[in-house]
């Protein structure tokens, strides 16, 4: 099967297509030539696996490093693209040798089926939620289709068997004041069980998230803004409960947001079958995902 012309037979192939999609933009492209060198710095060029987990608390000072020149709507939305792309590439830094893939939400990417079970339907009208990430959780043994070079193979494969695949929605914003009531109602849609207003639904074509084995909502926010935030502070407050948690590219503030690297650990441990270091360490041995350099 081919995925972005990458030949897709296994998920580690699944997740090239991914991390090509991510570096054909342009934003991406020279937002890199100055990450990349402060990873590499950070990491022991990408060699020493402790190091390479515990990325997560840099990334916000690595996000900064390429420096806004303005605050106008093009600039930040280039900004949060660039925000959105640096924790794909960490997400699969992290799941590369694993069951779990992180991509952006993009119809040449995420399978039908899945991209079916997160729709809300409200009245006539089909939405999905800003998600920005999608990761997705292979059950083990799965079998990638070989037979078709296109996605819809793939989403039929995965089709009769959803119920024991995992799915979480990662919305990631540079700014957390301005953002900070997007996930948290998303959230509340998502957690809610029905609805007396019959006219709003979740999930179409047959697919919901309630067909799934896990499904968890996040947010990851740089923060652009310099004020520090405190546990009482409204924009803490609105995601604070969120079924996949709070994250941010900094340390963990304990009631205010966890450093992102949790999100493995709390989210999407099933997709590991050793320590997550462990794990991480296998992935740079045999040079897969992130690490087939």
């Amino acid at each position: 099967m081919l995925i972005l012309g990458v030949i897709v037979d296994n998920i580690e192939g699944y997740r090239a297509a991914i991390l090509k999609d991510l570096f054909s933009s342009k934003t991406v492209e020279t937002a890199w030539s100055v990450w990349e060198p402060l990873i590499l710095q950070k990491t022991k060029n990408l060699t020493d696996p402790s190091l390479c987990y515990n990325l997560g608390p840099h990334l916000s000072d690595i996000f900064t490093s390429t420096s806004e020149t303005g605050r106008g709507q093009e600039v930040l939305s280039a900004a949060g693209n660039a925000w959105e792309a640096l924790v794909c590439w960490y997400l699969n830094l992290g799941f590369s040798g694993t069951k779990a893939v992180a991509m952006r939400q993009k119809r040449t990417l995420v399978p039908a089926c899945l991209r079916d079970s997160a729709t809300i339907s409200y009245g006539p009208d089909q939405t999905n939620t800003e998600s920005d990430l999608i990761v997705v959780v292979f059950p083990e043994g799965f079998q990638f289709p070989v037979d078709n070079k296109s996605l819809t193979n793939l989403s039929r494969e995965i089709a009769p068997k959803i119920s024991s695949f995992e799915m979480g929605i990662v919305q990631c914003k540079t700014n957390w004041n301005d953002n900070a009531q997007i996930p948290m109602l998303w959230d509340m849609v998502y957690r809610a069980q029905g609805f007396n207003d019959h006219s709003i639904s979740i999930g179409r074509n047959g697919f919901s998230i309630y067909d799934l084995k896990r499904f968890t909502y996040s947010f990851v926010t740089v923060p652009s803004q310099k004020k520090p935030f405190s546990q009482t502070g409204m924009a803490v407050k609105r995601v604070r409960n969120l079924s996949g948690g709070n994250y941010w590219g900094k340390k963990t503030q304990n009631g205010v947001a966890s450093n992102i690297n949790e999100i493995f650990s709390r989210n999407f441990r099933s997709a590991f079958d050793r320590p997550i270091i462990d794990s991480i360490a296998s992935a740079i041995s045999g040079k897969l995902g992130v690490f087939d350099r």
